[in-house]
């Protein structure tokens, strides 16, 4: 028997894919049908208990209701659009508005249908997944330009590796921003509590917010919102975005950690992205944290920076992004 296996199921009837690693007892389900959305990523071989990183969804209809409520959505663009438009290259981008009245938010393939590109069970439980805007017009009324996004997911013992591409099919240069917004389940274990959760972010700077979209300012970190050294994930409320950050081998790591069940998850984003949001809810009982890193600041196309500052990406016809990510999880 392999050690490594990818296998199809149904999750609350959408088509999905689970990756497993019987060796290690790690598996994850991933919802092709629905944003190719890592719904869950789970220990069934843990002697104290069986543990659930990723907040998973208990019926499709909670999936629907919020479908970037659950598991590790992917956000392509990210977080806002002041007033849903934007100006790029002389070229107006219209999105719906889906916030408040004012924003658009959370992007265009969350929620509908990928396609698997292929499937390895070679040193690892793979998968690669894309869609394509062409075949969805819902994307093309905001974003007129023909690309692909492809996401590769690999799971070996607690690890799983992600690789993003973005390729632009087109002539014209394409504006280029993407996001994740995974739920991390606080605490991490039952056996524990939210009290005992620490969150650190290895960041110098927040941008300064006006309702919910940056002003372009970038502010040095304060008491209230410095994530450099662990902060206790009881004591705070935060939905705030960190950039200027710190890198290890061109890497940035923000890490939960779960004292009282001895569990730590780092979460690796390679320097392509450039800012973190972290998200812990709307009220102190909230069990979870989003830790999401962006490529292009919330609203980036409207804020009066250079790209390079914005994160914002501009692909040129037939040129690829790529970026790189991994989830690790220690006890």
């Amino acid at each position: 028997m392999s050690r490594f296996s990818v296998e199809s199921c149904t999750f609350h009837g959408l088509k999905a894919l689970t990756l497993r690693d019987a060796e290690s007892g790690w598996d994850s389900i991933l919802a092709v049908e629905w944003g190719s959305n890592l719904v869950s990523l789970d220990s069934t071989r843990d002697t104290r208990d069986q543990l659930r990183i990723l907040r998973t969804p208990n019926s499709l209809d909670d999936l629907k209701e919020k479908s970037v409520g659950w598991g590790f959505p992917i956000l392509m663009p990210p977080n806002r659009i002041d007033q849903g438009k934007f100006t790029f290259n002389g070229r107006d981008y219209v999105f719906d508005i889906n916030e408040a009245g004012t924003y658009h938010i959370h992007g265009l393939v969350h929620n509908l249908p990928w396609r698997v590109i292929s499937t390895s069970t070679d040193g690892a439980a793979m998968v690669t997944t894309a869609i394509r805007s062409d075949d969805h017009p819902s994307i093309k009324k905001s974003y007129p330009h023909s690309f692909e996004l492809r996401m590769t997911f690999s799971l070996k013992e607690s690890r799983m590796d992600f690789i993003v591409e973005a390729e632009n099919f087109g002539s014209e240069p394409m504006p280029f921003g993407i996001g994740f917004h995974p739920y991390f389940n606080v605490p991490l274990s039952p056996t524990s509590s939210k009290a005992n959760c620490t969150v650190q972010v290895p960041a110098r700077q927040v941008w300064e917010l006006a309702n919910f979209v940056p002003t372009g300012k970038r502010l040095p970190v304060t008491s209230g919102q410095d994530l450099r050294e662990p902060v206790q994930l009881s004591t705070v409320m935060l939905d705030d975005v960190y950039t200027d950050l710190e890198l290890a081998n061109g890497v940035s790591v923000v890490e939960l950690k779960d004292n009282g069940a001895d569990i730590t998850v780092k979460y690796g984003a390679g320097s392509e992205f450039k800012h973190w949001v972290i998200w812990t809810g709307r009220s102190p009982e909230d069990p979870f944290v989003c830790l999401e890193p962006y490529t292009w600041v919330t609203n980036a196309p409207n804020l009066d920076l250079p790209h390079d500052e914005t994160g914002l990406i501009v692909l040129g016809g037939g040129e690829t992004f790529t970026g790189r990510m991994w989830v690790e999880i220690l006890k």
